[in-house]
């Protein structure tokens, strides 16, 4: 079997018994390009929604209790859908949007747990996708000391 071998302007790719076969060296180019062409389609988005929440954490001191937070919210579909975002276990949603692929929306935060956000589809309350945001507290009680108090160094 021989691979590539140059025949009077055309390429041998390979040969089976006495039959090779050969391909022009302009159709090989058109080959090439289009292969390289369909490997460089952009991806479209997934069916399912992506959920962005900013900032994603809040940081409580030891003397602070409450975490107040303006939430920015943001989704984005590859296609047009009926969506509705909840947070945690509430019963009616924050906003919904219709034959929309992309939404934002702006929450003011007031809470001392952390909040999951969930974009749910509008009709079967099938959930699509869901962001958390956390709220951290200091620990000073269970912090560990990084050196020995004996080490210098």
């Amino acid at each position: 079997m021989r691979w590539c071998k140059y025949l009077s302007g055309a390429f041998t790719i390979f040969e089976l018994g006495r039959n090779p076969i050969i391909i022009s060296l302009p159709s090989l180019a058109g080959a090439c390009a289009l292969l390289s062409l369909a490997a460089f389609v952009p991806p479209t988005l997934a069916e399912n929604p992506v959920l962005a929440v900013k900032p994603q954490v809040c940081a409580l001191a030891e003397n602070e209790t409450l975490c107040r937070e303006q939430i920015n919210i943001h989704w984005q579909s590859g296609q047009p859908m009926h969506l509705c975002l909840f947070v945690d276990t509430e019963i009616p949603p924050l906003a919904c949007w219709r034959e929309k692929d992309s939404g934002v929306y702006q929450y003011q935060a007031d809470t001392r747990d952390s909040l999951v956000f969930q974009l749910r589809q509008e009709s079967n309350n099938q959930l699509l996708a869901s962001e958390i945001f956390d709220v951290i507290r200091e620990q000073t009680e269970y912090r560990q000391r990084r050196r020995k108090p004996w080490n210098f160094f």
